[in-house]
């Protein structure tokens, strides 16, 4: 894979616009606020790359960027995701650089027909990747990198329960556990979306499930892996002694407070997992990226790319992720 070098000056292909469209919010607020725009570019600064975007993926971050549950940019423009082209580097930049493909998961204002950034957070792509391939997976698969690799010790046999497993970043992980041996139960909120997962086993969300799973795991998983909140606390039953519940999401709402008495049960382990604390700095985000795109080159990993909207379409996608009327992963089509 390449890397990115220095030089001694910044260089520009031909043609290049001083303005950018982008799908941005004036205010937070309903999907509605997403509204097309043109606003202008800004200067190149050193050690940066500007990149005019192909596709651009869509994420329950940018979803709560848009609702004012997290801050959003200054210009309001949503996205942190995406596969584009380098059409400029600022000084401190090699010159071979222009005209490759690159993906990011770092660079805010992503709906946009360019963005630009510190030229750190964006990764050359394998040439065995297709642009869709490449962009359905860096962001998610990052997530499911460090939470199959870092956030527990398990061994091959062991049974892991992982909720959201129709998600971006469920199916990823998934694949990620399964490499390692292990034994998955995929666990979706309805039943249209149990094709649509590649573990072992898919369960279906329902006041059953402690009793289905026990049924496949009689002394309890290993592991479970929540994305969706709520009440975690559910999970114990499911868990043989000394297992933990790695939480990493609350798509479904907000987690609830746990006893922890409760844990004595089987002396379990909780953790609730952020990714800044396991790819804050530049090289452990770069080394995780650069393994998932080995990954995804080598056929091991894959994402589930459902759906692509246009641009101007991107309220439609805000509405079915946040409806949670979607399987594996969103895309926008910015440009050719």
């Amino acid at each position: 894979m390449a890397h990115i070098y220095p030089s001694q000056c910044g260089a520009t292909v031909a043609g290049v616009t001083s303005t950018r469209t982008v799908s941005r919010a004036a205010t937070p607020g309903e999907p509605a606020v997403l509204e097309l725009a043109e606003i202008p570019l800004g200067d190149l600064a050193a050690n940066q790359l500007r990149v005019r975007v192909l596709l651009a993926g869509v994420n329950f971050w940018d979803v709560m960027q848009r609702r004012g549950d997290v801050p959003l940019p200054a210009d309001g423009v949503p996205g942190v995701e995406g596969i584009g082209i380098v059409e400029s580097v600022g000084d401190g930049v090699s010159a071979d650089l222009l005209g490759q493909r690159v993906v990011w998961s770092k660079v805010n204002s992503s709906y946009a027909s360019h963005v630009q950034g510190a030229a750190e957070f964006f990764v050359p792509v394998p040439d065995a990747l297709s642009d869709t391939a490449a962009a359905g997976v860096l962001m998610q698969g990052v997530t499911a990198q460090y939470l199959a690799t870092d956030t527990t010790d398990l061994q091959p046999g062991d049974i892991a329960l992982v909720t959201a497993a129709a998600g971006g970043v469920g199916l990823l992980l998934t694949q990620f556990l399964q490499a390692r041996g292990v034994d998955v139960i995929g666990v979706v909120s309805s039943s249209a979306k149990a094709g649509a997962t590649r573990s072992h086993h898919t369960l279906t969300d329902s006041e059953n499930l402690n009793g289905e799973v026990r049924a496949l795991a009689p002394g309890g998983v290993a592991a479970v892996f929540d994305a969706s909140g709520g009440d975690v606390s559910r999970f114990f039953t499911m868990l043989r002694p000394r297992g933990i519940c790695v939480l990493y999401g609350a798509a479904g709402g907000p987690i609830s407070p746990i006893v922890p008495g409760d844990l004595g049960a089987g002396s379990f382990y909780v953790t609730r997992t952020a990714g800044r604390d396991y790819s804050s700095a530049p090289s452990e985000w770069l080394a995780r990226a650069q393994d998932v795109l080995l990954h995804a080159s080598t056929g091991e990993l894959s994402a589930d790319v459902s759906e692509v909207f246009p641009l101007a379409n991107a309220a439609e996608a805000h509405r079915r992720l946040e409806g949670r009327m979607t399987t594996g992963k969103i895309l926008l089509r910015i440009s050719e």
